[in-house]
């Protein structure tokens, strides 16, 4: 019985030692390539892909981007200089430090045959050159220069910003979640300087004024290494501040997904951008498929009442682009308008506003509640109280900023939460 367990025992290992060597075999088998500027490059130590993380030599690729790499062999310490930047990090440390400041790596610096490896994406942090990743042919992909053409011209960068100025609020939403704080932004509506839930990740950054009218001089003398504006704002002053420094503008202020893409792109935070919208694609299908037949296609009224004491109802903006990526509709009052904001002067237009869901972003711009006060004659009427929302309970007052105002990712992902609580949804 002992002699047929030790057997068995043997066997075993023999066979998980003899799958070891093959699966190193796949792994080392993979070859991972780097280009710069297109050019494929050669080094004495292959790149390689550890724990899910690609490393790649250093020191060659920062000597070939025009750095000068010194290494003390004693504290095992790189230290890189180029553009006037200083990078020190060390063999077997996680931390390390630009131009003083503390940063994190991925992953540990790994020695091989005296070549130090790094994360893929501490190179681009690091020297200043866009870097992404093409999974399909596991290249890394190393750019100096990247040129960007928009709808009121064409913007060439020449290494990826660190002085940014963002002139739409939301722009500042993205910047926080691309994890890059602005030398400058626009200031919030309400809620000064920057809106509540993203306040606390914009400390020390200068406020320019209103997205609508920005501070001109202040950006000058921020001496920004790029400006990211937008057509809907900033048409009038483009040349303006493309004199100050180059000026990329997208093309549509509501239209946050185009623009997060815009900005992780100028900005080299594209694997950032890719993850949050993989999960917004996730989470929208989930919303959908637990979505009660009898709410599909929905008619959404959105809407608000002004500071003049009448109201409106919207066919575009950024919450209506979320509700029609859900599937909802538009109440056909509303179409046959053929308005994309729908003046409404008097309650005996009231009814321009129903839908079989209605939201209400009412703004209290001054903070002294002369607007809800125009909002609750409104809702007191009669009329209103005869909407087919109001009679079944759909009318609801929703955050103005996370809806309206923002129009960042952020802001949509908590739109979307919202969106779960008001329809039942978990």
């Amino acid at each position: 019985m002992m002699r047929r367990k030790l057997l068995s025992l043997l066997l075993a290992v023999a066979l998980v030692v003899g799958l070891v060597p093959a699966t190193a075999a796949v792994a080392a088998g993979k070859t991972v390539s780097v280009t710069i500027d297109g050019k494929k490059q050669s080094y004495s130590v292959n790149p390689r892909i550890e724990n899910g993380r690609t490393l790649v030599p250093y020191r060659a690729i920062a000597e070939a981007l025009g750095g000068t790499v010194s290494y003390d062999a004693k504290s095992k310490k790189a230290t890189i200089k180029k553009s006037g930047q200083t990078i020190e990090l060390t063999q077997g440390s996680k931390s390390a430090r630009i131009n003083g400041s503390a940063v994190t790596l991925d992953a540990a610096p790994l020695n091989v045959s005296g070549t130090l490896l790094v994360p893929l994406r501490f190179v681009g942090e690091s020297l200043g050159v866009w870097v992404t990743w093409n999974g399909s042919s596991s290249t890394a992909v190393l750019e100096t220069k990247r040129t960007f053409k928009h709808d009121l011209g064409s913007t060439t960068l020449s290494s990826v910003p660190k002085r940014v100025v963002v002139l739409f609020n939301g722009g500042v939403d993205i910047s926080v979640l691309l994890k890059v704080k602005p030398v400058g932004a626009v200031e919030s509506y309400i809620q000064q300087p920057f809106y509540e839930y993203i306040r606390s990740n914009l400390i020390g950054v200068k406020t320019l004024g209103d997205e609508t009218q920005p501070n001109v001089e202040a950006i000058v003398a921020l001496k920004p290494d790029v400006i990211i504006a937008t057509k809907d704002r900033h048409e009038g002053i483009y040349k303006q501040l493309n004199k100050i420094a180059p000026t990329i503008v997208t093309k549509d202020l509501a239209d946050w997904q185009d623009n997060l893409q815009v900005m992780s792109k100028v900005l080299n935070k594209e694997d950032i951008a890719a993850s949050f919208l993989a999960d917004w694609k996730k989470q929208v299908a989930d919303f959908k498929r637990k979505l009660p037949a009898k709410d599909k296609g929905a008619a959404i009224s959105i809407i608000r009442v002004n500071p003049n004491g009448t109201a409106r109802a919207y066919n575009t903006g950024f919450a209506y682009k979320i509700f029609k990526e859900l599937g909802f509709s538009t109440p056909k009052a509303q179409l046959a308008t053929g308005e994309e904001i729908i003046p409404v002067a008097s309650t005996e237009q009231i009814s321009l506003l129903d839908g079989d869901y209605i939201f209400d972003f009412t703004t209290d711009w001054d903070g002294d509640g002369a607007i809800l006060q125009h909002q609750k004659t409104w809702t007191s009427s009669a009329l209103w109280k005869n909407l087919n929302a109001v009679k079944n309970n759909k009318y609801y007052k929703v955050n103005s900023v996370t809806w309206n105002l923002s129009g960042g990712a952020l802001a949509a992902k908590l739109m979307l939460d919202d969106l779960y609580f008001y329809f039942g949804l978990e």
